[in-house]
């Protein structure tokens, strides 16, 4: 695997493009629907665009896309790799999945148990403004269940805890690392929910640590998007 430097170097370059592929993404959504327009006019479309769940899945789909293929190709730059292996492509037993879904049930439940009597909003404001905002609910939903977790999970629990455990830093500082990087690209967030997401990143690290899977961990994180859309559903309802 890349060791640890070649790990991080990497890991940065694949998240400027994860932000670049988006901006890139939302400008060509822009220039489709809005025509030639000056600078000031586009970065105002985008500010207003960060809400729209249409370019928000397209977005996503761009990210999967191009960093997927990213992350493939620089992970083949080693020879002799196993792809699969790298990236922890592997299935577990029922009993792990029971367990680990079992866990993440209940730790969703704490997170939202412990948002209501700090009295926030369960369903952010952001997640209310996007799903409003799109008439084919499928297409958000598919971002949020498929894309997303496939992308995400690809590059921090696979790439990154890959990369990073074997060095110094250990299986513990992996963990850490790939859930603070996880953590700080939703920036659509406030401090409060990135801190969520981290500790759910730091419990998806720990499942794909004690059962070397991915694939698990795809699993986990479309559970709690899942999750999360329903939340969002019940509550405009």
């Amino acid at each position: 695997v890349w060791g640890l430097l070649g790990t991080l170097i990497w890991g940065l370059i694949i998240t400027v493009i994860f932000f670049v592929s988006q901006i890139v993404a939302m400008g060509i959504y822009i220039g489709i629907n809005y025509g030639d327009i000056d600078a000031p006019e586009i970065e105002k479309q985008m500010v207003d665009l960060q809400y729209n769940g249409l370019v928000l899945s397209i977005c996503t789909f761009a990210s999967l896309l191009v960093c997927g293929l990213l992350i493939l190709g620089i992970i083949k730059l080693k020879k002799g790799v196993n792809l699969k292996h790298y990236l922890g492509f592997r299935t577990v037993s029922l009993k792990d999945l029971k367990f680990w879904l079992v866990a993440f049930t209940g730790l969703i439940i704490v997170s939202d148990l412990l948002t209501f009597l700090l009295g926030r909003p369960i369903v952010p404001e952001f997640m209310t403004a996007v799903y409003t905002s799109i008439e084919s609910k499928w297409i958000l939903w598919l971002a949020l269940i498929v894309a997303a977790p496939l992308f995400e999970e690809m590059f921090f629990r696979g790439f990154l805890i890959s990369g990073i455990s074997p060095s110094i830093l250990g299986p513990v500082g992996a963990i850490v690392i790939s859930s603070a990087m996880w953590a700080a690209i939703h920036l659509q967030y406030d401090l409060y929910g990135i801190t969520t997401i981290f500790i759910m990143g730091l419990v998806l690290g720990l499942a794909r640590i004690k059962t070397g899977s991915t694939l698990l961990t795809i699993v986990l994180h479309s559970f709690a998007n899942l999750v999360a859309t329903v939340e969002a559903v019940i509550f405009l309802s």
